[in-house]
């Protein structure tokens, strides 16, 4: 039977394998970008500058497709282009044969056949030798949905989206914190009765029209914020030629027609509306909030059972005021789609002067005006702040629990846990002020792959930007897997563990409380009883591990940390496997190195690990009856460097799980061999690099891949009695030659001057 291709593997690859075999005439630069601090049309966030010379705005306009009609206030935009071309391109690799032949597709479209026509951003239709890309193939087929996304597809949220969204966010914000208070004090009512049974029917009557009361009572969340909510502008644009946009525009316009069949809930719901606004008409509906107002109305004597008449009232006033409009037309080469609250807040920009391609605000994508184009993403800083501000934690669940234990009889003296619960929520705050953000602009495009080049966005503070990696050389070779380095920023991981250390306190204490109240449910004096013996026997135990690896080895190791993975190891001679299979077989081999700053408290650590250890397991042995000893580890030595490990059997060099400690760098390994080899690299110089770095080698994974056939297929008889099936070989196979279309994943996020930059290649070959 043969094995389907996991769908989620193909829209994560299909773009850059639609670049794969074709040679790019311009390279993408490798100059660092420079930071403007100041740029015009309001836009205060940093953004970067282009890294060859700056466009025109005219000519940015025509690569960036439908922007040129978005106003400068605009506060997103997500457009993607050449959709067709990266889809002929895919179905001409290796992927896309293996899911036809998996899905019994056989023949089909030829890679050379294009889907559609294969339109390009920024072209235009009388004119098509002028695009930057070159004029492109033409297939005359029938205008179907999937051509509206051929050539460019765009999304653009207009002024007030980040406030609205902002909004929302609040809404849900505060109604995590009333259902953890609902939950809190069903669960005390419950634990005071001694019904534990009662515990799902009263939480779920705790979710009820009470719930729905508070939440519209609520300052934050209620009618006061209803009364804010509206839809923001919301345009969808696709580019069309001039012989299928009317074809186009009516497909879209009948989406729209659906929205009549509100006339069967009311008469009058519905009305007929055109906008026109700088030189464009568009045509569609306006669902009434009056109209839906009254509807409800009809209903008023049930939703009077269900919250009082003066809420209502509100509701009921609020939602009158909240009109729906969805109208389309033809925009230029586009057919637009715009839903929104408000006729008034549908607006395009006059001329290109007036609009968001000749604001600094997409000024990044400069620098990549002769690329193929796959995808461009815009936001502004002010959205993205209000989304941060807006935005919940574990505090709305921790205040909500606390608020609902105070005053509570069914717990007891709940004062303390209300304490730990305030604390969680107070450094989950404190955490939080370490996150930053600036306007966000991405441009992803087909060059040896895919490139993304990003520049702002979202930063949590994790990441130390301004201390170079030292570990970068790791990943260098050829027989290097996967590669990852970074160096934390030392504030965020002293206040990380602040927190965590919290929340585990909270957690353990809440647990602790429920243990004390009385019951004669069976399964709940089981936990009590559990509970009860954990915190008497092992209490001390835990909080000594994590004193011992949070404090001495934590604070023993430095700041950054590098993940290697290959495939070099030797295989464990495990029983019942051939010589000849062990002889050739390899093995993953994974390591983690940091440098270390204090050996004798990394050492220190390990004894106060290996002493609790070893009295918790003399306590498990007295619990079960059965000794259990701890084990003591070996140890063995090369250059200065101690390598400890527990005996096992079948074990090697290349295949134990251990530890390696010297004065300068510890390394945690799945192989011995690996992590001495690369403490001896470690101190070699190698390039100076800051920030994040991942690197994926799929040429390395292929050749691991087909070494690996190769010893199963010469070793089947011996290890199963029988070759390998020639079906199953073949499907081995074809699922490895994948990979045969990949080169490197490489991703890398650092800061030049004030801006966070990230780059991405999905390299192909």
């Amino acid at each position: 039977m043969k094995t389907r291709v996991s769908w989620m593997l193909i829209p994560a690859m299909a773009i850059s394998l639609g670049a794969c075999k074709k040679k790019e005439e311009v390279k993408a630069p490798d100059a660092p970008a420079a930071v403007v601090e100041a740029p015009s049309n309001g836009v205060t966030a940093p953004v970067v500058e282009a890294i060859s010379p700056k466009i025109r705005p005219e000519e940015r306009a025509a690569k960036l497709g439908f922007a040129k009609h978005l106003p400068q206030d605009t506060e997103a935009v997500i457009s993607f282009y050449n959709g067709t071309k990266i889809a002929n391109r895919f179905k001409g690799t290796k992927l896309w044969k293996l899911v036809q032949e998996q899905m019994g597709g056989g023949a089909g479209i030829g890679p050379d056949e294009p889907l559609l026509d294969d339109a390009e951003p920024g072209q235009d239709a009388a004119n098509p030798d002028d695009s930057p890309l070159g004029k492109p193939k033409v297939a005359d087929e029938a205008m179907g949905p999937a051509a509206l996304f051929g050539s460019e597809f765009t999304i653009a949220l207009g002024k007030s989206t980040g406030e609205q969204a902002g909004n929302l966010l609040t809404l849900n914000r505060r109604s995590t914190y009333f259902q953890m208070r609902a939950i809190a004090r069903a669960f005390a009512m419950v634990m005071k009765s001694g019904k534990t049974a009662a515990l799902q029917e009263s939480i779920s009557t705790g979710y009820g029209a009470a719930l729905l009361q508070e939440i519209l009572k609520d300052p934050q969340s209620g009618i006061a914020l209803l009364e804010k909510a509206k839809l923001p502008p919301i345009y969808l644009a696709f580019r069309t030629k001039e012989a299928d946009r009317a074809a186009a525009a009516q497909q879209v316009a009948a989406l729209i027609a659906n929205a009549n069949m509100l006339e069967e809930v009311a008469a009058g719901m519905v009305e007929p509306v055109t906008i026109e606004h700088a030189g464009q008409k568009l045509e569609g509906v306006k669902i009434l909030g009056s109209k839906v107002a009254a509807t409800m109305a009809e209903e008023r004597e049930s939703m009077d059972r269900e919250l009082d008449a003066a809420t209502v009232d509100q509701l009921l006033a609020v939602v009158a005021k909240k009109d729906l409009v969805i109208v389309s037309g033809t925009v230029g080469d586009y057919v637009v789609l715009y839903v929104g609250g408000a006729v008034d807040d549908f607006k395009l920009a006059s001329d290109v002067s007036h609009s968001i391609v000749s604001s600094e605000a997409l000024a990044f994508s400069d620098g990549y005006a002769s690329k193929e184009l796959a995808a461009l993403v815009y936001g502004q800083k002010e959205p993205l702040d209000t989304l941060a501000k807006s935005a919940g934690g574990l505090a709305d669940l921790t205040n909500g629990l606390r608020d609902g234990l105070a005053g509570s009889e069914g717990l007891g003296d709940t004062r303390d846990l209300e304490v730990l619960l305030q604390i969680v929520a107070e450094r989950e705050a404190v955490l939080r002020k370490l996150t930053s953000s600036d306007s966000v602009c991405s441009v992803a495009f087909l060059e040896q792959g895919l490139k993304i080049e990003s520049c702002g966005g979202s930063d949590a503070g994790m990441v130390d930007w301004k201390t170079p990696n030292k570990l970068n050389q790791l990943g260098n070779s050829d027989d290097v897997f996967l590669f990852m380095d970074v160096t934390k920023d030392a504030a965020f991981d002293e206040k990380a563990r602040a927190y965590y250390e919290a929340l585990i306190e909270a957690v353990y204490a809440m647990t602790m409380k429920v243990a004390d109240v009385p019951t004669e449910n069976a399964e709940m004096i089981q936990f009590k009883e559990m509970a009860k013996m954990i915190d008497g026997k092992f209490r001390p135990d835990m909080v000594a591990l994590w004193d011992a690896f949070g404090d001495d080895f934590g604070g023993s190791l430095g700041q950054e940390s590098a993940l290697v993975v290959d495939f070099n190891g030797g295989a464990p001679a495990i029983p019942g496997i051939s010589q000849a299979v062990l002889d050739k077989a390899k093995v993953p081999r994974i390591s983690i190195i940091a440098p270390v700053t204090d050996r004798a408290k990394l050492a220190g650590s390990w004894t106060k690990m290996n002493t609790t250890l070893t009295g918790t397991l003399a306590k498990i042995s007295e619990l079960t009856g059965q000794e259990i000893p701890m084990q003591k580890p070996m140890s063995s030595e090369r250059s200065g460097n101690t390598t400890w490990f527990f005996p096992m059997p079948f074990l090697t060099d290349d295949f134990v799980p251990s530890v390696t400690v010297g004065d300068k760098w510890f390394a945690a390994s799945t192989s011995k061999n690996q992590a001495l080899d690369l403490i001896a690299k470690a101190d070699s110089p190698g390039e100076t690099r800051t920030g994040f770095w991942l690197s994926l080698n799929f040429k390395t994974l292929e050749k691991y891949s087909n070494e690996t056939l190769k010893v199963v297929e010469d070793n089947a008889e011996a290890m199963t009695g029988a070759p390998l099936p020639a079906l199953q070989k073949e499907m081995i196979q074809q699922t490895i030659s994948v990979l045969s279309d990949l080169d490197k994943l490489t991703i890398h996020s650092r800061r030049e001057g004030a801006v966070l930059r990230s780059s991405v290649h999905f390299k192909t070959r």
